[in-house]
């Protein structure tokens, strides 16, 4: 018990010791529930949101939030200095590309179709090349479904597409994470209990994660490193994730 409050203390002292010039920081992100949601209000909401809000409140700076197309926010974060992106998948070609904080959830990817048309889950991937599925085009599963040898898929710009396909039997299966389907689904007016899931791709599984520009300043990554380290060893993320009803899918 001493030892972590001794832990505590030094985490929130390495907070507030750091010399560092309060420089507002220009954070961008994009919406997508449960992760980042826009509130009747116009501001911005959200499980992850929350987690950005906290560690700027422990690290006692301030930031600008822009919330953009993906493409772009990924763009500034790529190229301006002192950015922070999130809720960004970590890929290995991510990897040295930005300074990383910590991961605010694991997706875990599975194949899914209508339960009317699929009374049980697949058996193996290779059973799902039998029937036709839709993707988002640029996506990982879109890299994943070409290499294995897919051939029977639909390529859509947006994962709403892929869902509206998917209700109206256009094709028979599509692919994500759990949670973000759920709301997915119910925001298009859709049924989610519907959806039988039908195999995991764990070749997809990545950590959706809180990451800094690579120009920026290391000192003041790691400022935010140690924030979200003592969110973790509080127990205070984990408080955050039941407050949102983030959970393992």
């Amino acid at each position: 018990m001493l030892s972590n409050i001794l832990r505590t203390i030094g985490i929130l002292f390495c907070l507030y010791c750091s010399s560092l010039v309060a420089k507002p920081i220009t954070v961008v992100t994009e919406y997508l529930p449960p992760f980042q949601i826009k509130k009747e209000d116009g501001s911005l909401s959200g499980y992850s949101t929350a987690v950005v809000n906290r560690l700027f409140e422990l690290t006692d700076l301030r930031s600008t939030v822009h919330v953009l197309p993906w493409a772009r926010a990924f763009l500034m974060a790529k190229k301006e200095p002192n950015v922070l992106i999130y809720s960004m998948i970590r890929t290995k070609e991510r990897e040295s590309q930005f300074q990383w904080v910590g991961n605010l959830q694991t997706q875990h990817f599975h194949l899914w179709g209508l339960k009317k048309n699929f009374s049980q889950p697949l058996t193996s991937l290779e059973e799902a090349k039998a029937y036709r599925i839709s993707t988002s085009k640029g996506y990982s599963a879109d890299y994943f479904l070409k290499v294995n040898g897919f051939t029977n898929v639909s390529l859509t710009s947006r994962d709403t597409q892929n869902v509206g396909m998917l209700f109206k039997e256009r094709v028979d299966i599509i692919s994500g994470p759990a949670l973000l389907l759920k709301y997915m689904v119910a925001d298009l007016g859709y049924d989610a209990t519907q959806l039988q899931r039908l195999h995991e791709v764990k070749e997809l599984n990545k950590d959706m994660s809180i990451a800094f520009s690579k120009d920026t300043d290391p000192k003041l990554v790691r400022r935010f490193k140690v924030a979200f380290n003592y969110l973790e060893k509080t127990g205070e993320l984990a408080k955050i994730k039941r407050q949102w009803g983030i959970t393992k899918y």
